[in-house]
């Protein structure tokens, strides 16, 4: 029974290879936005002191809870790059680009379309903002150029601003691939080099809105861990029993390493140097080590995870919507225990509704036939009207 359930919710992937550590690592992610979101709407709305609030590890945690979208963006640029590798680096197959170009589409777009005109006609419904004020955000969304138009998140839900970077990332990834095809040594220096300057150029340059070139760094991040794993770099030193503890530590560095603007500037340009390869080592144990793959690959761990899609678009409604029913839940005065109660109270529809929307909503598009009968289809038509051309 307990394989069924496992199955249902298991994500699909084209090529019929499942990685649960991969979702392991999604799983991280997307719990450390969950709780950066909920963290955020308690304490706005709550009314608590302002020195009333957790302990320093655990509001630190709560605060950089929005790091788990640099850890998407280094898993984009990995995945995406892995068949691109495979072909360059051990003389695979070649990845058809209109196949790439269509999977992104098709895989993506109906679920982000479905949500945002759910949440649209929501904020219309429940009067929080006029059609005439909504219409253009939403459209614009759907359009990702949100942040290009406004310059700033969109109001129909503050979280499409990330996919609308990762839209500009899958357009120019099939480009950015082609390093790969270098020598060894030449594509990791230029990968190297690549994510330094990007960063010492984010230190230097401030855009007026949020582009691609603000978060470079972790996809070519991304790019340059798809090489060492393609090409099984140092794969028996990471086998080792003593690296499972160093995931930890590494870990923890990811969440709490001062990467924002409260520290010295050239504290701040270290952090950030920093910062996008500890990420890549990280995935790198997850991905060659066997005890801690086992972790990340442990039951409900890369079921959540495989969902994240589906959570990353519905969770800031649904904080949102039932978070003005929960908040005058308290059972103390305290600050910590009470959001607690909040990300307990939060999570669980969080949780359900988004498992709802990705078994009946995402899950079948993640599945590449259609898609294959979309490509069938235009196939026989191109050779019906060549066939008729011809008559």
């Amino acid at each position: 029974m307990l394989a069924s359930f496992y199955n249902k919710f298991r994500r699909i992937t084209t090529n019929h290879l499942y990685f649960p550590e991969i979702d392991g690592i999604r799983f991280v992610a997307i719990m450390l936005v969950l709780l950066f979101h909920i963290h955020g709407y308690f304490a706005a709305k709550a009314g608590f002191p302002a020195t009333d609030t957790a302990p320093g590890l655990i509001n630190t945690l709560f605060i950089n809870g929005d790091r788990g979208v640099e850890l998407f963006f280094v898993l984009s640029g990995f995945i995406l790059c892995l068949p691109f590798a495979h072909h360059y680096i051990n003389h695979g197959k070649t990845v058809s680009l209109r196949r790439y170009y269509l999977r992104r589409v098709t895989r993506l777009e109906p679920p982000y379309f479905l949500a945002m005109s759910a949440i649209f006609l929501l904020h219309i419904i429940t009067n929080t903002t006029s059609f005439a004020t909504m219409l253009p955000h939403w459209l614009a969304s759907l359009a990702y150029v949100h942040n290009i138009v406004y310059h700033r998140a969109s109001i129909v839900t503050v979280v499409a601003w990330s996919l609308e970077i990762e839209i500009q990332f899958y357009l120019m990834a099939p480009l950015l691939f082609r390093i790969l095809s270098l020598h060894l040594a030449v594509r990791r220096i230029l990968l190297l080099a690549g994510i330094i300057a990007i960063i010492l150029l984010q230190h230097t340059y401030t855009t007026p809105f949020i582009t691609i070139f603000n978060f470079a760094q972790y996809f070519l991040t991304g790019i340059l861990l798809a090489d060492l794993y393609v090409s099984n770099s140092a794969a028996s030193f990471f086998n080792k029993k003593w690296i499972a503890p160093l995931a930890a530590i590494i870990l923890a560095t990811i969440i709490y390493l001062p990467i924002k603007s409260t520290i010295s500037a050239p504290q701040l340009l270290a952090a950030h140097l920093v910062f996008p390869f500890l990420i890549g080592l990280f995935y790198y144990i997850v991905f060659k080590n066997p005890v801690i793959k086992q972790v990340f690959s442990y039951k409900f761990i890369p079921i959540i995870g495989g969902m994240c899609y589906s959570i990353y678009l519905l969770h800031y409604t649904i904080i949102s919507v039932l978070g003005r029913f929960t908040i005058s839940l308290h059972i103390t005065d305290s600050y910590l225990p009470n959001i607690f109660l909040q990300i307990i109270l939060l999570m669980i529809p969080i949780l359900l509704l988004s498992a709802i929307f990705y078994l009946y909503i995402e899950r079948p598009f993640m599945s590449g036939k259609w898609l294959d009968l979309l490509l069938k289809k235009d196939k026989t038509e191109k050779e019906t009207n060549m066939q008729s051309e011809f008559e």
